[in-house]
């Protein structure tokens, strides 16, 4: 039908016009294929990237404050903190502030985003709450009083900096970094700098979790490829058994296993390899072991697709021509899987690095992820805005990732 169509067009025109009807042709086609995958980018969109773009959104945004405070921040407008505690008219445009708030609905949202930055001012705000029914009538001593945070500078800067939409409060935060009275970048307090730890933290096990998969994937690998029937497909199953079981499933089931009344004690007391029970779960060792059993099947999988387009002679060949066994393996058959081992690293890599189920139920406290923290700041303290600062984070992790592998595939290619 389409040869037809293509004969007649061409038949009507002139040669030097035949390049016009391919042109058309192939922007029909190309019409046709976007309009079939329009329905999925609409799903993605408004399902994925609209959500995580607001969520990480509230790592900057200042808008609470910035609607709230307005009277307080314009009155702030030609201070600086080097002299010191503003005067009675900024105290008078905060009690403002503070009854239009508390007529507005908004002043615990705003009390408690100032308590995020400056610990203990909530309940200040709130109790201030009953004094400004008069604003002007209120003094400087009144708000003191309440709010004793207001005789010192830094929560004085943190009101100046309702004068914008916009912070760098938690991206700093989320990397133990925070402004001085000055506006200089400065540390946070060593007993308060966690953030870059948990990010070490993170990026260490995802690390390690991607070089056991490639150990111990090689080796299984290699056996599925020259496995015969029926064997090859009972060994695949075996291997994806843990594709098609629940992850919170897998997780509880080490929970029971590496117990201290679990099998595995219960066996090495039997044997008498030990005099007491280990503890074997709550520790790196149980979560390098759960999150491997669950990310292994990913990386074999991604060995095996490549492993199986070679020729099986090529080690039989790398021996014949003087090579040892291990020399034909590591010069030879490594240097071909590699697009099959850098696809299976960057999946396990980016898996590992969001995960929150496993460290939560299996590790220790000082085995919890960086999403562990995200989970909690968005769930339980209700400080969305670090938890966005962390999620900017983790994204930029897995940004730096993408990078790292599209590199290495792109030198793998001209090598």
């Amino acid at each position: 039908m389409t040869t037809r169509i293509l004969s007649r067009e061409m038949g009507n025109r002139a040669p030097g016009n035949r390049r016009s009807v391919f042109s058309r042709l192939g922007a029909n086609r190309d019409l046709r294929l976007f309009l079939l995958v329009l329905p999925l980018l609409a799903f993605v969109v408004v399902t994925v990237m609209i959500p995580v773009g607001q969520f990480l959104y509230r790592a900057v945004d200042n808008d609470l404050l910035a609607e709230n405070l307005k009277l307080t921040a314009a009155s702030l407008a030609d201070w600086s903190p080097d002299q010191g505690v503003p005067g009675e008219a900024s105290f008078r445009a905060l009690a403002h502030d503070i009854r239009n708030a508390r007529e507005a609905g908004t002043l615990g949202q705003v009390a408690q985003a100032l308590n995020q930055q400056i610990t203990g001012v909530r309940n200040g705000f709130i109790k201030a709450a009953m004094l400004v029914d008069e604003p002007d009538a209120v003094t400087v001593e009144d708000l003191t009083r309440v709010i004793p945070a207001l005789g010192e500078v830094p929560l004085w800067s943190l009101l100046k900096s309702a004068q914008s939409r916009w912070t760098d409060f938690y991206l700093l935060q989320s990397i133990d970094l925070e402004r001085d009275q000055a506006g200089a970048i400065v540390n946070v307090p060593a007993d308060r700098a966690i953030f870059r730890d948990i990010i070490w933290r993170t990026i260490a096990i995802s690390v390690n979790v991607t070089l056991i998969c490639i150990l111990l994937s090689l080796p299984v690998a290699h056996v599925l490829a020259n496995a015969r029937p029926p064997w090859s497909g009972i060994l695949l199953a075996l291997v994806l058994f843990p594709l098609w079981t629940s992850l919170l499933v897998r997780t509880v089931s080490w929970i029971i296993i590496l117990q201290g009344e679990g099998p595995v004690n219960a066996t090495l007391l039997f044997l008498g390899l030990i005099e007491e029970p280990l503890r074997l779960v709550y520790t790196r060792g149980s979560l390098y072991i759960a999150m491997v059993q669950v990310l292994l099947p990913l990386m074999i999988l991604s060995i095996l697709s490549v492993l199986l387009k070679l020729p099986k002679e090529l080690l039989r060949a790398a021996t014949s021509l003087g090579a040892n066994w291990w020399q034909g393996y590591w010069r030879v058959l490594l240097p071909l899987l590699s697009p099959g081992i850098l696809t299976g690293s960057a999946i396990v890599f980016v898996f590992a690095l969001g995960y929150y189920i496993t460290p939560t139920l299996i590790g220790g406290p000082r085995d919890q992820m960086l999403s562990s923290y995200v989970a909690q700041f968005t769930n339980k303290t209700l400080n969305w805005g670090l938890a966005g600062a962390l999620a900017v984070q983790l994204m930029a992790l897995l940004l730096i990732a993408g990078l790292g592998w599209a590199a290495f595939r792109r030198l793998g290619r001209r090598s």
